[in-house]
């Protein structure tokens, strides 16, 4: 990248974003854009200057380039090794440092480039190189979805260097523990789908255990924010997991596995096509990894249909082979004003549509939402799944706190109105899984 096109643009976006706007929407949602755009040429910029510094190191030993870094930014170390890293791997790639340098892309972006190309046997770097000018035009999406993308283009290329996906994730796993200068002891860990499905569904039906049922700390020491109570249920379930406390309560949520299998309609019907859907949700496991996980986990069919809106939910199996036995006999999904909060087999099917929070834009994590009513319960709501949707604890005051109407269509897309006036749409939840 030559510094001077991304100095020219940062002067251009200068102009545009100090000077006087008109006070509208758009005039406004125009200067962010602008801010957007200057913020991530900024990034660059500094990039440029971490290679032009590599260089200077090149030909002066004692310049230790992460130290200066660190130094001149007032970042760490590690930050600034960062830093350095993702310089050196873009400039390689001449088409993310052009989308870079004038604002299409961030940061964030590029760190994801970055990672999914070190996470690659070396064997596959240079076809993934070869595949980063497509992915950096179209970088104009969240860093979120723009991360599907990259990891869509991933899936590809390991599927085609004979060794199993799985096997290379398995060899993966990893789990760091460190205490920080906060005196926090930190735990992070990344497991490949298969140990992650079986430890998400432990730890996910324990925390609904805590919450439900108040088998946690009281006082002080609960958050007061929703949001951050959350985390502190999965903390308190996590600790009960790892000290075998939750093992002497009297209690079935540590009990054996359950899978929620997701399969389209179509293929119930008529078998495997080319758009076949047959996984664990979220979850990216192959089919014969549901077929081991059957010996010891109970199986949850959800059946789709085209828009991704769950139209079967059959009974718990512990073999594969029954999913269709189980789906002729489905369960309830529709509950009127018989009982308030949503059911297992409801929850199930809301997690099987939703990958995430239903709101546009949001990507909290389908278990960390609850089962909202579109029609509130006290004003008369029926505990309907078609009357139900998945929403994250922030969102979900925000609804009430400003007064929001949901209207859900048939095929589940959603508006959303504040006053009358229409603020948010999307689609059907199939969309989530684009």
């Amino acid at each position: 990248m030559a510094v001077v096109t991304a100095v020219t643009e940062l002067t251009e976006l200068l102009g545009f974003v100090g000077g006087p706007g008109d006070g509208s929407t758009e005039g406004l949602a125009g200067r962010l854009r602008g801010l957007t755009r200057l913020a991530r040429v900024v990034e660059a910029v500094e990039a440029a200057t971490v290679l032009e510094l590599v260089g200077v190191a090149e030909a002066d030993v004692s310049v230790v380039v992460e130290q200066v870094v660190a130094g001149s930014t007032c970042r760490s170390l590690s930050v600034a090794g960062r830093v350095v890293e993702r310089a050196r791997v873009v400039s390689g790639w001449p088409d993310v440092w052009s989308a870079w340098s004038t604002g299409a892309l961030s940061a964030g972006h590029v760190d994801v480039l970055v990672r999914a190309r070190r996470g690659l046997p070396k064997a596959l770097r240079q076809r993934f190189d070869e595949q980063t000018g497509v992915l950096a035009a179209g970088g104009g999406v969240p860093v979120e979805e723009f991360r599907d993308r990259v990891n869509a283009v991933v899936r590809e290329l390991e599927a085609d260097d004979g060794v199993g996906r799985l096997a290379r994730q398995k060899r993966r796993t990893r789990v760091r523990a460190w205490t920080d200068r906060d005196g926090m002891w930190n735990l992070h860990g990344r497991f490949d789908p298969e140990r992650g499905l079986v430890l998400s569904e432990l730890l996910r039906r324990r925390t609904e255990h805590v919450f439900r049922t108040g088998d946690h700390p009281v006082g002080d020491e609960m958050p007061d924010d929703p949001v951050e109570r959350h985390g502190w249920f999965q903390a308190i379930a996590l600790e009960q997991l790892m000290t075998g406390t939750a093992h002497t309560n009297g209690d079935s949520s540590t009990g054996g596995v359950e899978v929620v299998v997701t399969i389209d309609e179509r293929t119930l019907l008529e078998g495997r096509h080319a758009g076949s859907r047959v996984d664990a949700g979220g979850h990216d496991v192959p089919v014969e990894v549901l077929r081991r996980l059957a010996r010891c986990a109970r199986l949850t069919p959800v059946v789709l249909d085209e828009h991704g809106v769950a139209v079967r939910v059959g009974r718990p199996v512990w073999d594969l082979a029954t999913v269709r036995d189980s789906l002729a006999r489905p369960v309830q999904l529709n509950h009127g004003r018989s009982r308030r909060h949503a059911s297992k087999a409801q929850r199930r099917a809301l997690r099987a549509m939703y990958r995430h929070c239903a709101i546009p834009g949001c990507r909290v994590p389908i278990d960390r939402t609850q089962a909202h009513h579109v029609d509130h319960w006290e004003h008369g709501g029926r505990t309907d799944l078609s009357r139900l949707i998945a929403l994250c604890p922030h969102h979900h005051d925000r609804l009430h706190a400003e007064g929001w109407d949901l209207e859900l269509g048939p095929d589940r897309s959603l508006t959303i109105r504040r006053n009358g006036h229409v603020i948010m749409t999307t689609g059907p939840p199939a969309g989530q899984w684009a």
